[in-house]
């Protein structure tokens, strides 16, 4: 067994509140070649906001604050939140997550074993959690069942080639979550699923880019 894992806990370094918002504002993001985007229809909520915010208070090492509904939260944390879900889409994030939705299972399960897999290894050998895209969605279906969570640590069984990366999922906080997938025979999918019962057809690792936290916050 090949085992890795990071120094961030679920627990001391997770977002406290779920992820779940009412946004009092269109969320529209404009793409080259595409267009602009109504991401209401995209995202469901701000996953990508609260693994790159859950990383930035990691590597500033400054605790999460202390907010754990996201009524409560000042509308300022909110936008940055937003900020920080705008920048986990980046330029490529969405057309990859609509061009997997269309491919087959075979195809988006050999991608992820060949190319992403072991991006995922490299980042968490070194101690670094990497946020992923999980793609749930099949053709042209609904694309807010894709999600984003952060890998923390990783298990590879190397003789049944079964892959097990743990997570911080923002949907589910303060839970230690993990998802599993079959690495023996990709062409034939993954077989991947979430412990909390989604499945997923492959993933891709999203680029981070550190960005300083907002001062502390705690509820009054």
């Amino acid at each position: 067994m090949i085992q890795a894992r990071s120094k961030f806990g679920v627990s001391t370094n997770g977002l406290l509140f779920a992820n779940s918002f009412s946004l009092p504002f269109k969320p529209t993001l404009n793409l080259p070649m595409i267009g602009e985007i109504d991401l209401s229809k995209v995202i469901y909520g701000l996953c990508g906001g609260m693994c790159f915010a859950a990383l930035d208070y990691y590597y500033a090492g400054q605790p999460v604050p202390g907010y754990s509904r996201t009524e409560d939260l000042p509308p300022n944390y909110v936008l940055y939140l937003w900020d920080r879900q705008i920048n986990s889409f980046g330029f490529l994030v969405i057309p990859k997550v609509i061009e997997w939705m269309l491919r087959d299972d075979g195809d988006v399960a050999v991608r992820t074993a060949r190319y992403e897999v072991p991006k995922i290894r490299r980042a968490l050998d070194q101690g670094q959690p990497v946020v992923l895209g999980l793609v749930r969605g099949k053709g042209h279906t609904d694309p807010t069942v894709n999600h984003q969570v952060l890998g923390i640590g990783y298990d590879l069984d190397e003789i049944t080639k079964q892959f097990k990366v743990y997570l911080y999922d923002p949907n589910y906080p303060g839970l230690d979550s993990s998802l599993s997938m079959s690495l023996a025979s990709p062409s034939q999918g993954l077989q991947g699923a979430q412990v909390t019962g989604e499945p997923f057809r492959g993933l891709f690792v999203i680029p981070y880019h550190t960005q300083q936290p907002p001062e502390e916050h705690h509820p009054d």
